[in-house]
């Protein structure tokens, strides 16, 4: 069975691992800073803030912002809830974007209709490891004083208009689970070139501390481990490798497959880092999925429903669902359309796509694709 994805860790990783379990220094400490500064400097940001994971990274990120109470933050509709979740725990409330049909990043025309006076940050996905119009949604923003906060978690290494995303907005948040185009085991990762975000994140991270037992803010123990910098550290010098191999599969995907199913655009001014493969089959999508399995390929249907109709959003003022519900007395998401968002959480399924995937494993998706498409 060829795995939707699978996490590449190789020798190298485990004996750095090893050494580090054989220290004894296992909390936040050399390693983690070590990590902080070569992504950083991978990415093109002066600062990086390891965390625990990829929703900690938005998480702390939006609050270092400034995002609380009273303010809204824009986030596209089509993607995963995490994105959304972490605006509510910051205690704001998220606006909720269409998108692009052709790449599934926010839309910008949607987003100014949908921007409000009290939207104070907007947080663009860069879905399936493809750019968002960076350009276009600050053009939509204008002078308004709005922060960007780039969901980079899917995009490791990959290129808006020649620059690593990651490094163009006020922040950046990245995920480093197991099967993203880098891991750490479990980690994320804030960037920032901004001095004041990059100050207050790192007290965040690690209870608000500016100093041992000096706690300046209410923060949270969201700090990232020896253990997970290790493995980071080894698996950042790889990624642009790890790419190029993913690329290479993608390019054999669409060449093969174009006409077959409906292969992901890429906008001229984007150099995607292809976390996923995308591909739209219409409305017997999860039937094509079913036909893969029985034939050895796990491909996944995408995202089940836009964020604005997943459950939790009807009961967020519920205490029992929400433990910040007296924020959100009133909120009402049933009326929000994103008929784009909509109509790919139907028809789109994920094609097996990760960095040690074998050539062989590669025309077998290929063939099965072939077949499947032919009976349907």
């Amino acid at each position: 069975m060829i795995p939707i994805a699978r996490p590449c860790i190789g020798e190298e990783e485990i004996d750095r691992v090893a050494e580090v379990l054989r220290s004894g220094m296992l909390a936040q400490g050399k390693l983690v800073e070590e990590f902080e500064r070569e992504f950083a400097s991978y990415v093109g940001s002066k600062y990086a803030i390891a965390v625990s994971n990829g929703t900690a990274a938005l998480h702390v990120a939006l609050i270092s912002l400034g995002i609380g109470p009273g303010d809204e933050v824009a986030v596209p509709s089509y993607t995963f809830y995490a994105t959304a979740s972490s605006v509510i725990l910051s205690g704001a409330r998220p606006v909720f974007v269409d998108v692009d049909p052709r790449t599934g990043t926010m839309d910008p025309d949607d987003l100014e209709r949908k921007l409000t006076p009290k939207v104070r940050a907007v947080v663009p996905v860069h879905i399936h490891g493809h750019p968002a119009d960076l350009d276009a949604i600050r053009e939509v923003i204008g002078d308004r004083e709005i922060f960007v906060l780039e969901d980079a978690a899917q995009a490791h290494g990959a290129l808006y208009k020649g620059r690593k995303v990651g490094s163009l907005g006020e922040a950046g948040a990245f995920s480093f689970y197991p099967t993203k185009n880098m891991t750490t085991g479990e980690g994320g990762i804030i960037t920032t070139d901004d001095e004041y975000v990059y100050s207050r994140a790192r007290a965040i991270r690690d209870q608000g501390q500016v100093s041992k037992y000096e706690h300046h803010y209410v923060g949270f123990n969201y700090r990232m481990t020896e253990i997970n910098a290790a493995i980071g550290l080894v698996q950042l010098r790889k990624l642009d490798e790890f790419n190029s191999r993913r690329r290479e599969i993608a390019s054999k995907y669409t060449e093969e497959l174009s006409g077959v199913v409906d292969t992901p655009f890429s906008a001229d001014w984007a150099e995607p880092a292809w976390h996923l493969y995308p591909v739209r089959v219409g409305p017997k999508r999860d039937e094509v999925v079913r036909r893969l399995r029985e034939r050895g390929v796990l491909a996944r249907p995408a995202y089940p429903m836009p964020l604005q109709r997943q459950p939790v959003m009807s009961k967020l003022s519920d205490r029992e669902h929400n433990y910040l519900h007296v924020l959100f007395e009133g909120v009402d998401y049933s009326d929000v359309e994103t008929p784009n968002a909509e109509r790919l959480t139907r028809e789109v399924l994920y094609l097996p796509i990760f960095h040690c995937m074998r050539d062989d494993e590669i025309d077998k998706v290929i063939r099965e694709v072939k077949e499947v498409m032919k009976s349907i």
